[in-house]
């Protein structure tokens, strides 16, 4: 059965148990609670935004009271009371444990002569970031969360393989919080390199093409900024391999606005060009470009207006996706060394396709395009041409 098929029987029957249990639970009320357990008011009042905001369950947040807790134990009580009475429950649960255990696997990324991608089986907690040496090599563990915690409650949160695969970045968090730390392993080793970096969250790593460093996100220190803010202002950093995280240099950010996202990559083919792309939340990001032979300072490349654009540069040229006066999205292209907005020339024009993304593969364009809910794959040249 496909995927798709299997997803949506799954929730097909989740849905007629769910509204079987409540008519079971109708007609067997004299065997189970009348109502579930009421929670204490206790009216806590703020402004926000200039409005008087109630919240009348503001202590059920500190989820280490006991008082919090104990509620907590009396709501499952009572769903159980209800829960449990209903027949055929085991049979449901393992023909759901069966369909919900066919694993998962990752799309692979090459790095030299290395391929890697993420697989679950489905009695995994967590993902193994799997490795092999050519098409045809053996699969090995590289990464393997589900070793580091006797509970599963690691996981991998991200990762990301130098240019020649020699080495991989990659992001691990405890107990679903998501603060990840970076750590650095060898790939034809498995050795774990020292460099440790904290608070990576953000890191979207940008190896440098001799592996010699990597430009990467990191968030502040608590006491660095006013408490509550520790998850925002994200700055980029370069660290050098074997050198102290704590004296990484900062490269750019100090002038962003609190909650943008700023994340760096380099050109494809040199470390010259760095160019920076600084989301402001999910519908608007702005674009900077620095070149590190001149050393000169970033300069900003995109227009200010509410659009979203990303790039990519290769051979000095920037490559721009963008949805800008174009909800279908089309892709421009300048020269590096001159980023004013009069030097971009439309190479890829807005089409009836919605252009989903384009990536460069091996000096040409590959865009993915999306019409009346089917794919569509185009190559172009860098000129945009279509081959």
């Amino acid at each position: 059965m496909a995927g798709g098929r299997v997803l949506v029987w799954i929730l097909s029957l989740l849905g007629f148990f769910l509204i079987a249990g409540m008519v079971l639970a109708v007609d067997g009320a004299s065997s189970t609670p009348a109502a579930p357990p009421k929670a204490r008011v206790e009216v806590v009042e703020e402004s926000l935004n200039g409005h008087r905001v109630a919240d009348s369950y503001r202590w059920l947040e500190d989820a280490n009271s006991a008082e919090t807790q104990e509620f907590v134990r009396e709501e499952l009580a009572f769903t159980r009371g209800i829960l449990d009475p209903l027949p055929g429950r085991n049979r449901i649960n393992q023909e759901l444990t069966e369909l919900l255990s066919i694993g998962s696997m990752g799309t692979p990324q090459v790095g030299g002569k290395f391929y890697f991608y993420v697989r679950r089986e489905g009695t995994q907690n967590q993902a193994v970031l799997l490795v092999r040496e050519g098409i045809q090599g053996k699969d090995r563990a590289l990464v393997d969360v589900n070793q580091m915690s006797s509970d599963g409650t690691v996981a991998l949160d991200w990762w990301a393989p130098s240019d020649d695969g020699k080495y991989v970045a990659y992001g691990t968090s405890a107990g679903g919080s998501e603060e990840s730390t970076l750590r650095i392993v060898e790939t034809s080793s498995g050795k774990l390199l020292p460099d440790t970096i904290d608070r990576a969250r953000h890191a979207n790593v940008a190896w440098k093409k001799d592996n010699s460093g990597f430009y990467y996100g990191r968030t502040p220190k608590k006491g660095d900024v006013p408490a509550g803010e520790e998850v925002y202002h994200v700055k980029i950093f370069y660290h050098a391999l074997g050198s102290d995280p704590e004296k990484d240099p900062l490269i750019f950010g100090d002038r962003l606005k609190a909650q943008d996202i700023p994340v760096a990559q380099l050109a494809d083919d040199e470390d010259r060009w760095l160019l920076f792309t600084v989301f402001e939340g999910y519908t608007k990001t702005e674009m900077f470009l620095q070149d590190l032979k001149a050393g000169t300072a970033p300069v900003e490349v995109t227009s200010g207006k509410d659009f979203s654009y990303t790039g990519e540069i290769l051979k000095g040229q920037l490559y721009i996706f963008t949805n800008e006066d174009a909800p279908h999205y089309r892709v421009f292209r300048f020269d590096a060394q001159k980023p004013g907005r009069e030097s971009w020339r439309e190479i890829i024009p807005e089409s009836d396709a919605v252009l989903k993304n384009v990536v460069i593969v091996h000096g040409n364009l590959i865009g993915l395009y999306e019409k009346n809910a089917t794919s569509l794959l185009k190559i172009f040249r860098t000129d945009g041409r279509r081959m």
